[in-house]
Formats: C-alpha cells, structure tokens, sequence
C-alpha cells in the first residue's frame, strides 16, 4: 500500500457545522503520491459516516484544485467524501510536483488513477459508490478514467467536457515536430509531451467504454468547446443525459453554474 501523507489545515481538522441543512464535515489537506510526485489536494470528509461515498473533482486546463471546492461545499453536506486537486503540472501556481511542459491529458489521468487507487483504500471511504466529476480538459481525463476502470466508477457529471482536444491540436500541428517546444496556451508553457501521444487517440472510441450514466453540462454559445462535441459524446455514450444552456460559453454564469450543481446533486441522490 502507498504511503499516504496528510497534513491537516492550521494544524487542525476544520469543522464545519451544517446544521439540520446535512452533515458536519472536515476539510483538511491531504498528499498523496503519482508516480513519485507529491498530489496536493483538499478533502472534505463528512463525520459520522463510517463509509462515505466518495467523489473526485478533476479541473480544466490551467485550473487548480480552488475550481472544485464549490463542488465540495455543495456535496460533503449530503454526506459524500470530496477531493479536488491540483494535477501534477496542471497550472503555473501549482501545489502538486511537475511541471506544465510535462503534463499532458496522459499524465493526467496517470494522476486521476493514482488518486483513486489511493483513496480507495481508506477505510472511511466506500469504494464502491465513487463519482468523477470533471470541467474541461478534467471532463475528458476523467472521461479517459472512467472508460479505463468502468467496475470502479459508479457514477460521472462532465461539464463543457473538452472532447476537441485532439482535433483542435493535431489540425494545428500535424505532426509533433511542427509544435514549438515551449509554447504558451492560454498562459501556460507547454512542452511537446502535451501532443505526442495524441496522434493515435480515439476521442469517442475511447470513452465509449464506460456504460454507466453520465451527464453532461455544455453551452451552446461556447467556442472554446463547440457544443458538438458533447452532442457526439452523447451519442458515443449507452446512457448520457446532455443539459445544453443556450447562450452559455466555456465557463457558466452563476445562473447556469447553480442548475448544473442541482442536477448533479438530483444525479448523486439517485
């Protein structure tokens, strides 16, 4: 078993007090481990609850481990365990190890399953009962997971999932030799192990593999993502459910932003 390390916030579990609203919870920093590198992330574990059903929030490109925390105050009431995390390399303020030029969307779910295999052997931890949550560039490492490990994911919510990743990509830079070593994409330096091994991926042949539900969250005014691609995930998908707010672009307002955390919270209620 991998050595866990958890250090816990100002020297103390931070209780949280949810009245006759759900259950008290802590929060506290917990460091796990992918591949030798420290995974910083925040666990919200409700007491009371010998085993907690557990979900893991995966943010987008350039994002960090602040992105899911919304998620965990909305979910850790209703008595789930929730971690969000930095991926390794994932953004340029990053709290876990790794650097932007060596993170890749492959690097990434090496991180997710490396968090989940850990997690799920703690013993306040319902291993069967697991959920992914993921935005963006998440959405689709989390989608890359779930198809790679389906007995172990329950449950998946994918939000303007980045499913036009390796198109966008490969028609920008045919072949690897013509991507700049050292390019900056929306502020974050990226090197060529963000590209190579996208030549031979199959999007939707690849998260297909997963048969348990999964819902999805896009706008159609989005031009980051085009709303297609969740439209042709939906498709890919035995049993997708696609929410499609008109006028949303990558990134909802809060209107948007609340159905989504109600939907998902009607999904996990299931």
């Amino acid at each position: 078993m991998k050595r866990i390390l958890v250090y816990i916030l100002a020297a103390a579990a931070l209780f949280t007090s949810c009245g006759t609203k759900g259950y008290e919870y802590t929060e506290q920093e917990l460091i796990l481990d992918s591949g030798g590198n420290k995974v910083y992330g925040v666990l919200y574990h409700p007491v009371h609850i010998a085993k907690a059903p557990l979900i893991v929030l995966c943010h987008g490109f350039g994002g960090s481990y602040v992105h899911g925390l919304q998620y965990a105050k909305e979910y850790a009431p209703m008595g789930f365990a929730v971690y969000s995390f930095d991926f390794c390399g994932g953004n340029n303020d990053n709290r876990s190890d790794g650097k932007t030029t060596d993170m890749s969307i492959f690097t990434e779910k090496a991180d997710l399953n490396a968090v989940l295999d850990q997690l799920m052997q703690l013993s306040f931890i319902d291993k069967d009962n697991v959920t992914l949550i993921g935005e963006s560039q998440g959405g689709l490492v989390a989608a890359m997971v779930a198809a790679e490990r389906p007995q172990d994911i329950k449950r998946m919510a994918l939000i303007y999932p980045a499913f036009c990743i390796k198109d966008d990509w490969v028609k920008l830079y045919p072949q690897l030799t013509d991507m700049p070593d050292g390019l900056y994409y929306w502020g974050v330096k990226l090197g060529r192990t963000y590209l190579k091994d996208l030549y031979d991926f199959d999007t939707y042949g690849t998260i297909a593999k997963y048969e348990g539900p999964v819902a999805i969250f896009h706008g159609d005014a989005d031009t980051t993502v085009p709303v297609e691609y969740s439209i042709k995930a939906k498709e890919a998908y035995k049993n997708a459910t696609l929410t499609i707010y008109p006028g949303e672009e990558h990134g909802f307002k809060a209107g948007a932003e609340k159905k989504t955390l109600n939907a998902i919270k009607k999904m996990l209620q299931e």
